[in-house]
């Protein structure tokens, strides 16, 4: 058991290193798009504001599932159904992936500039889900152009005989209350029996949108 815990750990440990905020130099900007109008975000809004809409998008959306795809960066269309890369599972090579995901016990932090939820990710290998535990996601508005998604490491498990520890980051140009999508670069890893990462360009699709005649990002937006 101790041998297994400090396995645990390494593989954390080696995740978090090369699972880092992947493509934040491409990101000039953020765009957004609210109550019909979009535009570059620093020319419209602080990042308090940016950050009460955050809060807003993913406090309606808690206790549903969101979806994230794969998607191209001029139209910002999905290209696949979720977002996916090679894993090699023990011996077992595959795709590993993503669809759904869910929030829950979303919080709005002023003292960190941050939103954080309790995150359920619906990972798959060659098809077939993963029993994965959930983890803390944290959303931080750094500046209005710099907006970072990130997981705490997080156990999963498959066919009850893959352990492994899995990581997620996001880095956020886009965001469209409008529709209730964001879009940014993502990076994704599994470490352990299983082993491989990805990365690409994502839009995760909210299930709350916000309503004509309100703007979730102006004063009274927050909690």
């Amino acid at each position: 058991m101790v041998r297994w815990r400090h396995a645990v750990v390494f593989v954390a440990v080696v995740l978090a290193a090369c699972a880092g905020t992947p493509q934040l130099a491409e990101v000039k900007e953020v765009t957004v798009c609210a109550a019909g109008e979009c535009g570059p975000a620093s020319q419209r809004y602080t990042a308090t504001e940016m950050l009460a809409g955050l809060y807003q998008l993913l406090k309606r959306s808690e206790g549903r599932d969101y979806t994230i795809c794969e998607s191209d960066l001029a139209g910002r269309n999905c290209v696949s159904e979720g977002v996916g890369y090679f894993v090699m599972g023990g011996p077992i090579p595959g795709r590993g992936s993503q669809k759904h995901g869910r929030y829950a016990d979303v919080r709005y932090d002023a003292a960190n500039h941050a939103v954080t939820a309790t995150a359920s990710n619906q990972l798959l290998f060659i098809g077939t889900p993963l029993s994965c535990v959930d983890t803390k996601r944290t959303l931080t508005v750094r500046s209005v152009d710099e907006i970072v998604g990130a997981d705490e490491s997080y156990y999963c498990n498959w066919a009850g005989v893959g352990n492994m520890s899995a990581s997620f980051n996001f880095v956020v140009d886009y965001v469209d209350l409008d529709k209730g999508r964001l879009g940014g670069y993502w990076q994704h890893g599994v470490a352990g029996t299983g082993a491989g990462k990805g990365a690409g360009y994502a839009i995760l699709q909210f299930p709350a949108t916000m309503p004509k005649g309100e703007n979730w990002l102006k004063a009274g937006a927050a909690p």
